[in-house]
């Protein structure tokens, strides 16, 4: 480690000490790369801050690729919970050159490398792994701003327990897997609860005698590289519901139904006092059936071709059909269904205003290709669908963050390609990255 002037000199820098830029940083210790890891708050923070209570993984712990990660005998179908997560990236930091509460607030490019501010000081670096941020930001609708100040607001990362948020009914807004999840919760703990739902798809928890992730992989479907994706929408759709709770079980809208959860479509407006849903609940219904059907097509025709042993084709009890989903209110008073909480489960977005380098495209990530930005030295990890599907997974964020070090190891020095200059390479790259 070197200093010039007011300026500390590293030559690589790891933006985020979670899962991707612990990974990263395990392999450029492993490439002899002097680096350090700036981490906001504790080592995954994000594991410790933004998850709810009783949080656990919804893939099981044989899927868990991190480097020196070694799961006990017998635990490979189990559901690892949050704070089981924190102390694996504990043990994976242990040696490693990070620095816990230490905030970047820019990296700017200069002419050799990169200038990274702190609020503990500067660092100039040869190269820079933004490997934090990347689904830090609450998404919240701007119809928000038309609750009620009484009613208490929340969202996926702050909520934390049933008991935690005021007596009263409790709107969820939003049916991915963490929405689908913290109803679940609460109508188990008694709460009243209604649910704003989306079009989500389901998988069930089981099938043919194993886990839907045991089928995922054996099909290919975490392998799948970003370029081989026809269909932009595929980037944000929304993980199929799915739990690991208790022992893992299968969410779907049937049995949030039965378990007494209140189900309406989209939420599309909030005056008034009054809240406005669409006429979309029996279609997200629908969707999510015709999904879970998808799925056990797939897999009953891999099975068929290939002719490997299989338990016989069954169905999950959560999922047999539910009377009265057919239609839902499109009108409710606040007051009338004593809501005194909204839980946004709208999904997360990039949080990279700190990063002062032409790469970002319009919603806030940085363009790239497989980890590599157009800036030389600039990288990415830790982001979904970085290179495929299970990128964003602790599943595959190991192999994106050898990639990326071996890269950084390779190089020595930034290139510029020939007869173009940095600025023109990035709005290349930006256009390139929205276009896919």
């Amino acid at each position: 480690m070197r200093t010039n002037g007011m300026a500390e000199q590293v030559d690589v820098v790891v933006v985020g000490a979670g899962q991707a830029g612990l990974a990263v940083s395990y392999y450029l210790r492993a490439f002899g790369v002097e680096h350090v890891v700036l981490e906001r708050g504790r080592i995954g923070e994000s594991w410790q801050s933004a998850r709810w209570d009783s949080f656990t993984l919804v893939t099981p712990n044989w899927m868990t690729r991190l480097p020196g990660y070694r799961m006990a005998a017998g635990t490979g179908g189990d559901f690892p919970p949050r704070g089981d997560v924190v102390a694996m990236l504990e043990r994976l930091a242990g040696g490693l050159p990070v620095r816990e509460r230490t905030e970047v607030t820019s990296v700017a490019a200069g002419a050799q490398g990169y200038r990274v501010t702190t609020a503990t000081g500067t660092i100039a670096a040869r190269a820079v792994v933004v490997a934090g941020g990347g689904q830090r930001r609450p998404v919240i609708p701007r119809l928000a701003d038309g609750l009620p100040a009484g009613v208490v607001q929340s969202d996926a990362s702050r909520y934390r327990s049933p008991d935690a948020l005021p007596a009263g009914a409790v709107l969820v807004v939003g049916s991915g897997q963490s929405g689908a999840q913290i109803a679940d919760e609460l109508a188990l703990a008694g709460r009243d609860v209604l649910l704003a739902t989306s079009r989500v798809p389901r998988v069930p928890r089981r099938y043919r005698g194993r886990d839907v992730h045991e089928w995922a992989v054996e099909l290919g479907a975490y392998d799948q590289p970003a370029e081989a994706v026809s269909d932009p929408a595929e980037f944000t759709e929304p993980h199929p519901m799915l739990s690991g709770a208790h022992g893992g079980h299968t969410v779907s809208y049937q049995q949030l139904a039965r378990d007494g959860v209140r189900l309406l479509g989209r939420l599309t407006g909030a005056e008034a006092g009054k809240l406005r849903f669409g006429p979309d609940l029996p279609g997200n219904v629908q969707y999510a059936d015709a999904r879970a059907a998808g799925f056990r097509r797939m897999v009953d025709e891999y099975v068929a071709r290939t002719g490997i042993v299989a338990a016989e084709p069954d169905t999950d009890p959560a999922e047999r059909p539910e009377p009265g989903l057919e239609r839902s209110p499109e009108s409710l008073d606040i007051r009338a269904e004593r809501i005194a909480t909204v839980v946004w489960c709208t999904g997360f977005g990039p949080d990279t205003g700190w990063l002062h380098v032409p790469v970002l495209m319009p919603g806030g990530a940085p363009a790239h290709s497989r980890g590599v930005t157009a800036f030389p030295g600039l990288y990415v990890a830790g982001y979904p669908w970085l290179s495929n599907r299970g990128s964003g997974l602790l599943y595959g964020a190991a192999a994106d963050a050898a990639r990326v070090a071996q890269h950084i190891a390779a190089t020595e020095g930034g290139r510029v390609l020939a007869g173009a200059s940095r600025s023109e390479i990035a709005n290349r790259a930006i256009v390139e990255g929205a276009d896919r």
